[in-house]
């Protein structure tokens, strides 16, 4: 499996970092910081069979130019992941099908029926792998440490999963 992941500016990396931190503090689940999972928004999740030129194809992204992110609520996905949200706004929308349409054309690509175009639910994942328990303890930490973030998507990776590693990063323009 490939992930297409945006990455934030330092500040907005840093803000969401102490998140990240807090719920593993607060709930004894190390998982994000263990696995130095950093901060960052999956646009795009597939599979291939012919992962040669791969890199060629993500390196047209850096068209894509930077763009406010505002990330306004905390989620949920049961039962196992707690996630910051931001807006789908234009932009979002934009680079989600930006990415799609770079990546869908390849006749050796699965896109993930969640990351395409209008399916796609934008998420920073905060805290993984979280017991019944420990969801309901990250949830009363983000009552108490959570405020909405104005952040900056500055880059883009392509990663490969297990491990995860990204294979090409690409900076984006103002």
């Amino acid at each position: 499996m490939y992930l297409i992941s945006a990455y934030f500016d330092d500040s907005t990396t840093k803000k969401l970092q102490r998140y990240i931190d807090v719920i593993a503090r607060e709930t004894g689940n190390t998982y994000m910081t263990e696995n130095n999972v950093p901060p960052h928004l999956t646009i795009s999740s597939f599979e291939t069979r012919q992962p040669e030129n791969l890199c060629e194809d993500f390196k047209k992204l850096s068209a894509v130019k930077q763009g406010d992110v505002n990330i306004f609520a905390i989620g949920e996905f049961l039962p196992y992941v707690m996630y910051a949200s931001p807006l789908l706004d234009k932009y979002l929308q934009q680079l989600s099908e930006t990415v799609y349409d770079t990546f869908s054309v390849r006749d050796d690509v699965t896109i993930n029926k969640c990351y395409k175009p209008y399916s796609w639910f934008p998420h920073i994942t905060l805290g993984k792998k979280l017991e019944k328990e420990q969801m309901i303890m990250a949830m009363k930490a983000m009552q108490i440490h959570f405020s909405p973030v104005k952040g900056r998507i500055v880059r883009l990776g392509l990663a490969q999963t297990n491990p995860h590693r990204d294979i090409c990063v690409v900076e984006l323009d103002n």
